[in-house]
């Protein structure tokens, strides 16, 4: 269990600390990225308290995930936010009305997170 949660760790944080640093910096590519798939007016100016939420989030979540390894409580609540944010990435663009290619990422995203947070339980 313990190699199989580390190989999923390494999985989610691929994605989750570009994620964190694009967030904290503003990096417009990153910027554009979320905004396209949220649709809040990042580019615009508009909710940029959310990129704050991100950046922040993902950094202490992606720390959570990796001391998880060894003490899966962490892991539990790492991952959890994780696919709390991921899912709700998801939602957005579900309302947005987005189908098909365009929710794979952010539903394979989501099943990492889950995945983590499953082997962390059973861990626990």
């Amino acid at each position: 269990m313990f190699v199989l949660s580390a190989v999923l760790t390494a999985l989610l944080l691929l994605e989750v600390v570009p994620s964190a640093l694009a967030a904290l910096t503003r990096f417009g590519p990153g910027v554009e990225r979320l905004d396209g798939l949220t649709r809040l007016g990042l580019r615009q100016g508009r909710h940029l308290w959310v990129l704050t939420g991100a950046g922040v989030l993902h950094s202490a979540a992606a720390v959570a995930v990796v001391v998880g390894v060894w003490r899966p409580v962490c892991g539990v609540a790492g991952a959890g936010a994780e696919a709390l944010f991921f899912g709700w990435v998801l939602l957005r663009q579900l309302r947005a009305g987005d189908r098909g290619r365009e929710l794979f990422a952010y539903a394979l995203f989501t099943s990492w997170s889950l995945a983590v947070l499953a082997v962390a339980a059973v861990r626990l």
